[in-house]
């Protein structure tokens, strides 16, 4: 499909406002590591005016440079209170391969099946469910600080000051979760689960490495919170193939159970079968008709969204299942170099200088140089240039593999 083909469509879907590409710095639930001692609250950002309405799409000023990196240190807000116990520096890191989670919690003859699976070299249980956090719909993950902390990057898991953040029951936020949902570091908001509302400080910006968890908070906090215990399992299988494993532990552990690919875990393939002509005319005019509508950050439509949800919406469309989050899109399909990149393939970013192998951001690459995307908190879905810098790389989408690892 050619750019002129594209162009007089997105003429006659709606009037559209196409402006010159901006910064990408977004993904649902997407992670990194960066840490700033003392930092004041981060002042609310007003939400987005209406687009404007244009009636002539016009081509617009090639993209500007990607922003600076953020800061490899982690953000994390001064405190002053009651002490807690040292959590313990861990002596050696684990990889971690698949975050399994459930309604309810797992039962004995769940966990010791997971145990004995091949493969998996070591479990650890944790809470999982879902909460409000300053108005803003989270996963958020409860954990034991010292058992959990050897399961996160590098420098996470060397950061004493968050780790002790935890342990004293305040809440860290993903790094994209904390910057595009305008959270205040070092203030206290109304965190809201199972009909119990906490007020709980923001003490962190970090990355846990697991995609789709956008905050973490200890088990004790969880609990107040009415999050049941032992809804959740990260484990670790380094030698495994992670999409079979996955399989088989759906197949035994039974409905209402997910399994995630998590974001140290590439997986490269030959494809099963791609796009049809007709599914990439249906994903492209899809995301078109969504041009001038609002980036919110966790939006899946139809109003606005973020750049995941704009993908998972638009491929809904052509009756493609896909995962929801950046870094699990990334899996839907084999890599291909940019040079090969057709339209209806997915483009992804990422940001941080100490995890590059982390996912930031994702766009729907709509052929001769230009995608369609939702930029980032305060801009709007556009029609832009694709910025070359720090892409990580192209996927071009397997429907049955995207429908093996959506969730």
């Amino acid at each position: 499909m050619r750019l002129a083909s594209l162009a007089p469509r997105l003429k006659a879907v709606a009037p559209l406002a196409i402006t010159a590409a901006a910064v990408m710095t977004a993904a649902t639930g997407a992670s990194a590591v960066t840490v700033r001692l003392h930092a004041p609250a981060a002042a609310k950002v007003a939400s987005a005016p209406a687009a404007a309405k244009h009636t002539v799409l016009s081509l617009p000023a090639p993209p500007a440079p990607a922003a600076q990196a953020p800061s490899s240190q982690l953000p994390v807000a001064s405190r002053t209170g009651a002490r807690t116990g040292r959590v313990p520096r861990p002596t050696h890191l684990l990889e971690a391969s698949l975050l399994v989670t459930s309604r309810s919690p797992l039962t004995h003859r769940q966990l010791t099946l997971v145990r004995g699976t091949s493969g998996v070299h070591q479990v650890q249980t944790v809470t999982a469910g879902t909460a409000v956090v300053d108005g803003h719909r989270s996963s958020v993950l409860g954990v034991n600080p010292a058992r959990f902390r050897p399961w996160t990057p590098r420098l996470t898991a060397a950061s004493q000051a968050l780790w002790q953040s935890i342990a004293r029951g305040e809440l860290t936020a993903s790094f994209d979760m904390g910057h595009e949902a305008n959270l205040p570091l070092g203030n206290t908001v109304a965190v809201h689960a199972a009909h119990h509302t906490v007020p709980m400080r923001i003490g962190a910006f970090a990355s846990v490495g697991m995609a789709g968890v956008d905050a973490v908070v200890s088990k004790s906090v969880a609990a107040q919170l009415g999050l049941r215990d032992g809804t959740g399992l990260v484990l670790s299988a380094p030698k495994a193939d992670p999409v079979q494993l996955r399989k088989t532990l759906l197949s035994e552990l039974g409905p209402h159970v997910h399994a995630l690919l998590l974001r140290q875990v590439i997986v490269i393939r030959d494809a099963g079968e791609f796009l049809t002509r007709a599914q990439i005319n249906t994903v492209l005019q899809t995301a078109a008709h969504q041009v001038g509508k609002p980036y919110v950050w966790g939006a899946e439509g139809p109003d606005s969204f973020d750049c995941s949800g704009l993908v998972q919406w638009s491929f809904a469309a052509a009756g493609i299942r896909m995962p929801r989050v950046s870094q699990q899109q990334w899996f839907a399909g084999p890599h291909v170099d940019y040079s090969h990149a057709l339209p209806g393939d997915l483009l992804f970013w990422h940001y941080d200088p100490t995890d590059p192998t982390d996912i930031d951001h994702v766009a729907i690459y709509a052929g001769n140089g230009m995608m369609l995307v939702a930029p980032h908190t305060g801009d709007f879905v556009k029609y832009v240039p694709v910025p070359l810098t720090n892409l990580a790389g192209v996927v071009r989408v397997d429907p049955a593999m995207a429908g093996q690892i959506a969730w």
